[in-house]
């Protein structure tokens, strides 16, 4: 289950919206008020995080994945670039 809180408009938990004017969405990782977060515990409860600090860690991920490789794998990280 997923939470998503937006400042000043509301919030969504699994496709129910809840409209409140008064709804603010502070980053539980950087700190942040941000324009929306999402939750990340589950039932959709706390910590919330913001896309920036999402979109970090899905990197760091990816590179980490990366990083720990197969040695005989030797493509990029991102996957292939068609041109």
């Amino acid at each position: 289950m997923i939470e998503v809180r937006v400042a000043g408009r509301g919030t969504v938990r699994e496709g129910t919206r809840t409209l409140d004017e008064e709804a603010e969405a502070r980053c539980d990782l950087c700190g942040e008020e941000v324009d929306a977060v999402a939750s990340t515990g589950a039932e959709g409860a706390g910590p919330f995080a913001c896309k920036a600090c999402l979109r970090g860690r899905l990197e760091a991920i990816t590179l980490a994945a990366w990083e720990l490789r197969d040695p005989a794998d030797r493509g990029l990280p991102w996957g292939k670039f068609s041109g």
